[in-house]
């Protein structure tokens, strides 16, 4: 759900990997020998946790009715009643948090936490993700098999941000910077309320033709479904016409990126590259106001959906629990407001695994670990 991608310039995949590798091959041994596998997390949690926790919870598709019930009363009152200008403005901010809760429940339904069956969870996943023009057969390649697999793994994880050797002479990642939390520029205050629409857009649309990244994904399968959500997003620009297009259209889309991509930036792009796929020091999870954890399924827990990715979400904050009792010395969670404010205090490029660098100032911070959290 993602950051600025490597894969986005073609030509990333032709510079400096060489280099790059060798660099990495050079990498502390400590933070490799620090570092505690996926598998492992997963044995030592399930002796401890609720047998069962991980089973399917088809009732989380009753969240539905209320994301998608809500979000059509709203159209509809616009489209039948002349309402006060105060009232458009409030129920279009909460239509983008609704759009923004639906995508979290299709991104639980296509990890299979919610139904076994792949035909429902396609169909859910194609509804939840609509609003953004995402594929689910992109979207699970993307995030199940990339991003998941791949977790802050170098020119493997579609959302780590590059190095500076990549920023460098890559043409496109030196303008995309500018609009990164971190960069220092005014843009890049703008950069949740479009660039997770933006980003799966272009990769859709151009990006994965003839980039080896995207090798394995069903092309065909994914053009038919963007196709068909372009159509239908177009059908709704139609339907709603001009005069409720800023309402319905412009600040929902604008509230609903921001709802999936700040918590996206926050839960890994402070942290750093590792050589092992060790979610405790890879990921980070945040905590929100309770009520919209609630709205947003608890999505800020996500070291913990990285540890269960097939989780149902209503069950994040048991796990949560345990790895405070177990892995005191290495999990780490913070305020959402705390860890946006690290997000735009820091730069989004590295220097190496554990070092992130400004390209233009030079001047460099520390990614984050447990002793730096507090």
């Amino acid at each position: 759900m993602e950051a600025v991608n490597v894969d986005l310039n073609k030509d990333v995949n032709n510079v400096g990997i060489s280099e790059e590798t060798k660099t990495e091959n050079k990498a502390s041994e400590a933070q490799k020998k620090e570092l505690i596998s996926l598998a492992q997390y997963n044995r030592a949690l399930l002796k401890h946790l609720p047998k069962g926790f991980l089973k399917r919870d088809p009732l989380r598709l009753m969240w539905s009715v209320f994301f998608l019930g809500a979000s059509a009363a709203i159209v509809y009152s616009f489209l039948n009643y002349d309402l006060p200008i105060v009232l458009k403005l409030v129920l279009a901010l909460f239509m983008g948090t609704l759009l923004g809760g639906n995508a979290f429940l299709a991104h639980e339904v296509l990890h299979g936490s919610v139904v076994k069956n792949k035909t429902l969870q396609n169909i859910y996943g194609f509804i939840g993700f609509a609003p953004f023009l995402i594929s689910p057969t992109y979207w699970k390649f993307w995030h199940n098999h990339l991003h998941h697999g791949n977790t802050q793994l170098l020119y493997k994880d579609p959302d780590a941000f590059p190095t500076k050797m990549i920023y460098k002479r890559s043409k496109f990642m030196r303008w995309a910077f500018k609009f990164t939390p971190g960069s220092g520029t005014l843009v890049s205050y703008l950069y949740f309320f479009w660039w997770f629409s933006f980003q799966a857009v272009l990769n859709q649309a151009y990006m994965r033709f003839g980039n080896k990244m995207w090798a394995g994904m069903n092309h065909k399968r994914v053009t038919i479904e963007f196709t068909c959500q372009i159509a239908l997003a177009l059908a709704y620009v139609n339907l709603v016409g001009p005069s409720n297009w800023i309402y319905l259209v412009i600040i929902p889309f604008m509230v609903q990126n921001y709802t999936v991509m700040s918590y996206i930036s926050t839960n890994h792009n402070i942290s750093p590259y590792t050589r092992v796929n060790d979610p405790l020091v890879n990921s980070l999870s945040v905590s929100n106001n309770p009520v919209l954890e609630f709205l947003h399924l608890n999505f800020g827990y996500h070291t913990e959906h990285h540890l269960f990715p097939n989780m149902p979400m209503s069950k994040a904050k048991t796990v949560s629990k345990k790895l405070q009792e177990l892995y005191p010395d290495r999990y780490m969670i913070m305020p959402k407001r705390k860890a946006l404010k690290l997000l735009y205090s820091t730069p989004r490029i590295y220097k190496n695994r554990e070092t992130l660098v400004h390209p233009i100032s030079g001047k460099e911070y520390e990614t984050l670990n447990k002793e730096n959290l507090s």
